[in-house]
């Protein structure tokens, strides 16, 4: 693939983030109908201001990455590329799992109290978001992968 087409992957999954992002932070401060509740953005107790700052860190590593991809430069050393994407399949498969074991709870699967009884299982907004930021994260890697070696 491109380093065009991985920086535009990159910045389709940029931009549902921004969306996520900007879609909670307008529900926090107005309570808008058409977007989901506060509560459906919220899938851990951490509190609004820290989860937000950490937001704007991660749209300004995605922001950085994909500019850094359209222009063809590299994202980090060849020696990470192995290591980011097990990460990134390990992301996905656990935010996989998650979603799983909520939708099968959300089903009955497990009884009316169980491992899926809680919050964090059922907190589907969020989670579909981490399967876009695991997306990503394989993504820098494989754009990685396709690097050509430093000469020198």
């Amino acid at each position: 693939m491109s380093d065009i087409r991985f920086a535009a992957a990159s910045l389709v999954f940029g931009l549902a983030f921004l969306a996520r992002v900007a879609g909670q932070a307008v529900q926090r401060r107005w309570d808008v109908a058409f977007l989901p509740s506060q509560d459906a953005w919220q899938g851990s107790s951490l509190p609004f201001p820290a989860l937000f700052a950490a937001q704007v860190v991660i749209l300004m590593i995605i922001a950085t990455a994909t500019l850094r991809m359209r222009a063809g430069r590299n994202l980090f050393g060849r020696r990470w590329v192995r290591p980011v994407a097990w990460f990134g399949v390990l992301y996905f498969a656990a935010m996989a799992a998650r979603l799983a074991v909520g939708l099968l709870g959300d089903a009955g699967a497990f009884g009316d109290e169980g491992i899926a009884a809680g919050k964090w299982f059922t907190a589907y907004l969020p989670t579909a978001f981490h399967l876009v930021l695991a997306s990503e994260v394989m993504l820098f890697a494989a754009y990685q992968r396709g690097r050509p070696r430093p000469s020198g």
